[in-house]
């Protein structure tokens, strides 16, 4: 057993200087791209929902909300948007173009409670830079008005419509 150890030692040493190299290490997302500055796609349309409006008193539900704080500047900047012809509106079963006076018509029946609108659905490209940084592009968003029951009681949330951005 003596000279089997003996045998190995040096086996072992030679393996230990082969795999010190002394080089630099090599970013794992140059070996994938082999361009050092171009992002990596690591998701493609993923899809998650965000609920912006609270409808309990869950404690964790406010403070997730707390950093949200314009949401009726964001609702009409989005709506003149639309309305100006800057961005287009889509139905969110057919994908079909809406036209903003079926937008208007939608948006009045909320009498304008833009409360109502309390989720929005993302749909997101994201890439991961050599850095291991995560960047997101929107590529849509839909709004999801509040609904209820006859009784007043939260059922849900049915899709608006959807604005696209590419």
């Amino acid at each position: 057993m003596r000279s089997s150890v003996r045998f190995l030692i040096p086996i072992l040493l030679f393996s230990v200087f082969l795999g010190c190299k002394n080089g630099t290490k090599q970013d794992p997302f140059i070996e994938i791209r082999s361009e050092v500055n171009s992002p990596t796609l690591v998701a493609d349309s993923i899809k998650y929902e965000v609920v912006v409006i609270s409808t309990s008193d869950d404690p964790w539900e406010t403070e997730r909300l707390e950093g949200y704080t314009h949401h009726k500047v964001f609702i009409e900047s989005l709506l003149r948007s639309i309305y100006s012809g800057k961005i287009t509106a889509y139905s969110y079963s057919t994908d079909e173009p809406l036209t903003t006076d079926e937008v208007r018509v939608m948006m009045e029946a909320l009498k304008p409670d833009w409360s109502e609108i309390g989720k929005l659905l993302f749909t997101e490209k994201w890439y991961v830079d050599s850095t291991g940084m995560l960047q997101k592009q929107i590529s849509s968003i839909t709004l999801g008005k509040a609904e209820y029951s006859k009784q007043g009681t939260f059922k849900g949330y049915s899709a608006l419509f959807k604005v696209k951005y590419n």
